[in-house]
């Protein structure tokens, strides 16, 4: 930020960012608002609070609505920022202005508003965009209540909803497949078989009763007492399909209703869960009625073959006509002797092509030899019951067909389904549901998935080769019982607390160490709500990260630039005591040489002994540094120190730094040693000033604090005095930071400073048992904290 938010007029910018330093540098002069300085309080106030905030928030001032917006902001102006700034919104957003009118209008008349998902047409990068958004306006009054500007925050939402929508689609269009699918579908979860989902279909044939929700026993009374609930009972409990052709069922809607004879063919298909344990059935099948009737036609008319008028009804059977299902009557020598219309519908042949040859040239090649033995078979006198093969249709594609046939006086009486859709959407199913589980049994994190209790239902093996058992070990404990936590003191309840927050709503990420079979690993965990279509929670889902070797890797590094910290240290110990040794051996020199004059020798003598000094000073701020000085703690007034350091300090510094001292009432004694502390502060106070050439504000103050268990790890918990000095001068980048309490690293010229003194400062609040604080970014000054023990309860010391 420029200089002018340091100023009294600009205090309102500091910490605001981008958009704070260019308020603070654009021309106001000409603007009708004027210099920041004449601005209202409620516009500082407001402008603050928004520049501070990470959330895209504009400001509308006044009758024109002046615009003002923070670096949040900039993103929603696009190619309008940064000419927008102080401009009237009407004119900014002029393509929009006739649809957020209403909401100026209102919000400016002292109503708050809050629009969701608001469509808006904007043109912020030269082209027209659509584009959603949820807004927030307030009005932003004067003490008198009148309203003065408007408030806005802002989101924008177009991703989200053009992602809903997407999905909407997609969802529909399944839905309607299922729903329009001419064979009916039932999804049974569980062993009381409750109905997940039924299609138009499988209403239909339950006589139009709403069963999703339902136990089969409660919305089927008519099927239970046909026993239908005992075969879905043996299906579920021994995992094998059941399979049914024209199956007799009874359906009765009400119990004083009608009675509707169907015949069913369907399947009861066991659902196996990841673990091979039946978890549902899925029930498929027709409502083959219309064919059974026409079946059990045939079967009367071929009791007397020889009368044409059965021949005659037969063709003219409305049931031959429409059926979808593919019927004829087979000759002996492989050729049809008669075909219903489903034949040309479904396969594209017409009646005189299929007369002209054999079935079995429509049959796929590799279907030929499963097609011979069934041939065989029919020929010895035995039904044929869902036999599957792929026939050729006219195009050249091929069709799977699912036949049930019987032979009958040299012919063999047939019936064909084509299962082609189906079939399709089996093996489209079990393959999705192999590759999810193929991709979470091979990722490298630890994944699992919990109810809503707490007891783990599913894990991969990467988590279970982490423990060593099998899955079965496992499932069905709290996951907070389980072997990846038990081991570890205080984690079980740690990740019991942390499955709550999840059950909750709220994402949970922490790194964690714990003991393992394999040993001691670190991991970043997390555990987060899984929601159903219904946006409620449906299970909790915890993740790991195995990151025990880049933890190490970023403690090896740590190790590196220790022994560099080392390196440099010893060459600049080297070398300054190099140079004070110097006029010491000089003045040794010198005393040997009975020629020397007294004047002479008392000078040399002089420099020795302010080399000497130097050198003990060095050898006191290295003890500092290296927490090894030998520290005389008493209980020290820091009040009482800091107002003498004051004193101290505006009669030495340039009257151009502003020296102010706050002191928090009723504050404890400090638990040091006065003169180390005094020396560390005087030092920091040196560095403040260096900081400010141009002048400005030292602050020194001082508060109490205190530090629970966990919540700071380098301080022990316990009530510390925090010693603060704050100047607001120059600052320092993030790499000068993280290096100014290296050994004898310094910004300062040659000459300048020892770069020793904030190295003390550290050593000598480690020694105490506290910690250095450092805060400070380039323009925005420095604050140095110094935690000592207070006296009165002072934490275990680190030795």
């Amino acid at each position: 930020m420029s200089d002018a938010s340091s100023t009294a007029g600009g205090q309102f910018l500091r910490g605001g960012g981008v958009m704070a330093a260019r308020i603070a540098n654009h021309d106001w002069s000409r603007h009708p608002l004027g210099e920041p300085e004449q601005w209202p309080d409620e516009l500082k106030t407001t402008l603050s609070i928004m520049l501070g905030s990470r959330f895209p928030m504009c400001l509308g001032w006044g009758a024109d609505l002046l615009l003002f917006y923070n670096d949040r902001y900039m993103e929603v102006l696009g190619a309008k920022e940064p000419e927008a700034l102080g401009e009237p919104i009407p004119v900014v957003w002029s393509e929009l202005w006739e649809d957020i009118r209403p909401l100026c209008e209102s919000v400016m008349s002292g109503t708050a508003t809050w629009v969701e998902d608001m469509y808006l047409r904007m043109e912020r990068n030269g082209f027209p965009e659509d584009t959603w958004w949820t807004f927030a306006y307030s009005p932003v009054r004067e003490p008198d209540g009148q309203v003065v500007a408007m408030l806005n925050v802002c989101h924008e939402t177009t991703r989200r909803v053009l992602t809903e929508r997407r999905l909407a689609d997609e969802y529909g269009r399944l839905a309607r497949m299922f729903e329009q699918s001419p064979t009916f579908m039932a999804l049974l979860r569980g062993p009381d078989h409750r109905f997940e989902f039924a299609n138009s279909s499988y209403r239909t044939v339950v006589g139009g009763r709403d069963v999703v929700g339902r136990t089969v026993a409660e919305a089927l009374p008519d099927a239970v007492a046909q026993g239908y609930l005992e075969i879905l009972d043996r299906v579920y409990a021994s995992g094998v399909p059941f399979l049914a052709n024209g199956a007799v069922f009874m359906e009765q809607a009400t119990p004083d209703g009608p009675v509707h004879e169907r015949h069913l063919d369907f399947v009861f298909q066991p659902m196996l869960d990841p673990e091979g344990q039946v978890e549902g059935i899925f029930v498929t099948g027709l409502d083959s009625t219309a064919r059974t009737r026409s079946d059990q036609a045939l079967r009367r008319l071929n009791q007397d073959l020889e009368r044409q008028v059965a021949e005659q009804a037969q063709e003219r059977s409305l049931t031959w006509q429409v059926t979808p299902d593919l019927l004829a009557v087979l000759g002996g020598d492989g050729l049809l002797v008669k075909s219903n219309p489903a034949w040309q519908r479904v396969l594209g042949w017409s009646p005189l092509e299929l007369e002209a040859r054999p079935v079995r040239e429509l049959v796929h090649p590799d279907d030929i030899a499963a097609v011979s033995e069934a041939g065989r078979r029919l020929a010895e006198g035995f039904p044929l019951l869902g036999f599957e093969c792929r026939m050729r249709t006219r195009d050249g594609d091929y069709r799977t067909l699912s036949w049930v046939a019987t032979p009958e006086g040299g012919k063999y009486y047939c019936s064909a389904r084509d299962v082609t859709d189906i079939n399709a959407a089996v093996r489209a199913l079990a393959d999705s549901q192999a590759q999810l589980r193929s991709l979470f049994e091979s990722s490298y994190q630890l994944q699992g998935r919990c109810a809503l209790d707490g007891t783990l239902q599913d894990t991969n093996r990467t988590a279970l080769d982490a423990i060593g058992v099998r899955l079965q070990d496992v499932i069905g404990l709290p996951i907070w019982n389980t072997p990846w936590f038990t081991a570890t003191p205080g984690m079980s309840e740690w990740v019991r607390d942390a499955f709550m927050r999840a059950l909750a709503g709220e994402a949970v990420r922490e790194e964690i160490t714990v003991n393992l079979p394999v040993g001691r690993r670190s991991f970043d965990l997390s555990l987060r709500p899984l929601y159903d279509a219904s946006g409620a929670i449906s299970a909790v889902i915890p993740e790991a990260l195995d990151i025990t070797g880049r933890l190490a890797t970023e403690e090896a590094l740590r190790q590196s630039q220790k022994l560099e910290a080392m390196g440099q240290l010893t060459g600049g110990v080297a070398h300054d005591f190099n140079n004070l040794l110097t006029p010491i051996m000089a003045a040794l020199e010198l005393a040997e040489d009975p020629a020397a004059s007294p004047e002479r020798r008392g000078r040399t003598l002089a420099v020795a002994r302010q080399s000497a000094d130097r050198a003990a000073t060095l050898v006191q701020r290295l003890l500092a540094f290296a927490r090894r000085q030998p520290l005389q703690t008493v209980q020290v007034d820091v009040a009482i120190l800091l107002d003498g350091l004051g004193q101290l300090l505006r009669s030495s510094f340039d009257p151009r730094i502003r020296t102010v001292i706050e002191v928090e009432p009723d504050l404890p004694r400090a638990h040091a040693d006065g003169n180390q502390l005094e020396m560390a502060l005087l030092n920091l106070g040196v560095n403040a000033r260096d900081a400010m050439p141009e002048g400005g504000i030292l602050t020194l103050s001082a508060r109490c604090e205190d530090v629970g268990s966990g919540q700071d790890p380098a301080l022990s918990p316990g009530r510390y005095v925090v010693v603060v000095v704050k100047d607001t001068g120059v600052g320092m980048d993030a790499a000068t930071r993280e290096r100014s309490i290296e050994p004898f690293f310094t910004t300062k010229g040659i000459g300048k400073g020892t770069g020793l003194g904030l190295s003390m400062a550290h050593g000598l609040a480690s020694q105490l048992g506290g910690r250095l604080r450092i805060d400070s970014a380039p323009g925005a000054g420095t604050t140095m904290e110094l935690w000592l023990p207070a006296a009165e309860r002072a934490p275990t010391q680190a030795q």
